[in-house]
């Protein structure tokens, strides 16, 4: 019996797993003020790192990714580590600034 929970606790751990979570928000391009209703894609540096297989993205930080087509993808590294109420500021590979909110309650 032990034999087989170490084998299932070996076979459990051999899973590359990705805790990345999608969310429904507003993107807000600062420059322009446009507001997009669209579908984010959370992930941590260390995860975004992983799933690229490259070290761009710092290991620590939070990413939103937006895919609007695809062959065409925003990644935005926020500035604080969640979403909060009212949103995050982050900016994305370019430099150019970003406020994302969780939801599209109030997205216009």
């Amino acid at each position: 019996m032990q034999k087989l929970i170490v084998i299932i606790f070996l076979i459990f751990l051999s899973f590359n797993a990705f805790a990345y979570e999608v969310l429904d928000v507003c993107a807000t391009y600062s420059n322009s003020g446009k507001k997009y209703k669209v579908e984010g894609q959370i992930y941590k540096g260390k995860e975004l790192n992983e799933r690229t297989d490259s070290y761009d993205y710092n290991s620590y930080s939070t990413y939103v990714v937006i895919f609007w087509s695809n062959d065409k993808a925003t990644i935005i590294e926020l500035d604080y580590g969640s979403l909060g109420s009212f949103g995050s500021d982050g900016k994305d590979k370019g430099g150019y600034p970003w406020n994302i909110r969780e939801g599209h309650l109030f997205c216009y």
